[in-house]
């Protein structure tokens, strides 16, 4: 049995995280605590850290700490979960790894490049082991995209699309995994006020939204990105200083990735998924984003095209089985859960924003 602790509610995710936890028959959550980022306390709406932090202490794990670095000398856990304030993640990531604590970082890692290398640099100095949770790789349907672009059913991938978006993570209608229930209403004064809107925190668009696109890129076109051009704006939440829509277009040698996100349009309205064009056809999600998303292919003529079977794995079905199943068998974590593999997911992701930033083509670290 593996004894797990979340740190920090800052991120509506961590509501899944701990459903997911309570099902997970190799961990026990065994103690939380939140992290004092210096955000401004809002009331308690559904999907603030407030809400969170009791969400989770009245339905999966009532032995709350006041000291996260107290609840980790005392409780010595196996893995901490993080679910910070992107801007807090390498300080946390550093009082874990001090104490020997493996842990799971929710998406994106980190604010920036350099922030991502001082994690990376902790991780190793202190031998600890270190994944980042995308919940997207939990989507079977994205697992059967990749086998399909393995098999090259429709040749080799040559531009890949992908749009995602919402009404902000507290904006209208928002819902998230692990609830039921949809975000109350809140005006623009109290939403200004979260770290959402604070760029100073590591919140907007780009670090929400653009990561998955910059995820896609690396896991579906493969390497080989050079640079990107990007543009971002504030064109519907003025109350805060983050971009709330954004385009962006990464660059290879002979390939091509066009990633868009919004925090103004609800995903209802928006195509679900990455679309592939290939040298011989397309490969595209289908349903749309809150309709049961599926994989389909058709060649150059507009024929339906066959799909491999892909039968995906009990162990893809969230982090804590996925980790579990790592631990119990000595399989690898799937490579893009990796920390150096989302050390060049944030390479891409940085130079998004700096040509954001610049008004200029930005090259990509090595």
């Amino acid at each position: 049995m593996m004894r797990a602790v979340i740190i920090g509610f800052a991120h509506m995710h961590v509501n899944e995280v701990a459903l997911y936890l309570s099902e997970q028959p190799d961990f026990e959550l065994a103690a939380v605590a939140d992290v004092d980022s210096g955000v401004e306390k809002v009331p308690d709406y559904r999907y603030t850290g407030q809400w969170n932090l009791k969400n989770v202490r009245e339905n999966y794990c009532s032995n709350v700490y006041e000291d996260y670095t107290k609840m980790l000398d005392e409780v010595k856990p196996d893995m901490a979960f993080i679910l910070t304030e992107n801007c807090m993640k390498p300080a946390v990531v550093e009082a874990c790894a001090k104490r020997r604590v493996n842990v799971c970082i929710e998406k994106p890692m980190a604010v920036s490049l350099s922030e991502a290398k001082k994690i990376q640099e902790t991780v190793k100095k202190y031998g600890i082991e270190a994944v980042v949770n995308w919940p997207v790789a939990w989507r079977p349907y994205l697992h059967k995209m990749k086998a399909a672009l393995d098999s090259k059913v429709v040749g080799e991938p040559i531009k890949l699309r992908y749009i995602n978006g919402h009404t902000g993570p507290l904006g209208k209608g928002a819902k998230h995994r692990g609830v039921t229930e949809n975000a109350e209403e809140m005006s623009d004064e109290i939403r200004a006020k979260t770290w959402w809107h604070q760029e100073k925190y590591g919140g907007g668009v780009f670090l929400d939204i653009s990561c998955y696109g910059c995820l896609f890129a690396k896991w579906l076109m493969g390497d080989g990105e050079k640079s990107v051009l990007s543009y971002g704006a504030n064109l519907n939440t003025p109350f805060g200083d983050t971009a709330d829509n954004f385009a962006a277009i990464i660059k290879y040698d002979d390939r091509m990735s066009v990633i868009e996100g919004t925090w103004t349009t609800p995903r209802a309205v928006i195509p679900s998924g990455p679309m592939v064009l290939c040298t011989e056809g397309v490969i595209m999600c289908t349903g749309g984003a809150e309709n049961a998303p599926d994989v389909k292919a058709y060649d150059i003529y507009g024929n339906e095209i066959a799909l491999p079977d892909c039968k995906v794995q009990d162990k893809y079905r969230n982090m804590p089985w996925h980790y579990a199943n790592h631990v119990n068998t000595g399989e690898e974590i799937l490579d893009i859960l990796t920390l150096d593999k989302n050390v060049e997911i944030m390479a891409i992701l940085d130079a998004v924003v700096k040509a954001s930033e610049s008004g200029k083509e930005e090259k990509i670290s090595d």
